[in-house]
């Protein structure tokens, strides 16, 4: 009677083992799958402008707020480029090149919310 009791509990067992691994596989594919959602250019772009993703949406300014916080944190390049593109100096000496960066993320933003 032990001898199967043990059989039953190794199968059990087994089959636990093989729900979970399913499980984790299905949860490796769906992180896998919005990554690459987040990775296109329309997700980078809910990035930047959250009230153009999440259904037009409007978020507390606080949201938005902590939301650029994050950012920061995660990317202090940005925020350093940031601020030396609107200093007195780079201002002067990089207009056009800000006209040229800024008419390119315009024609992405609205080729992106064109699909």
């Amino acid at each position: 009677m032990s001898r199967r009791n043990s059989s039953r509990d190794r199968a059990v067992r087994i089959e636990l083992l093989r729900a979970r691994a399913a499980i984790e596989r299905q949860s490796v594919v769906h992180n896998v799958q919005s990554l690459g959602q987040s990775l296109t250019p329309r997700g980078l772009l809910e990035t930047f402008m959250p009230r153009l993703g999440s259904g037009g949406r409007r978020k507390p300014p606080s949201d938005l707020l902590m939301q650029a916080f994050s950012f920061s944190r995660r990317y202090p390049m940005v925020l350093s480029m940031g601020t030396a593109l609107l200093s007195k100096a780079a201002r002067q000496k990089i207009r056009w090149w800000k006209l040229a960066a800024g008419a390119v993320l315009a024609w992405q933003a609205s080729r992106n919310l064109r699909k």
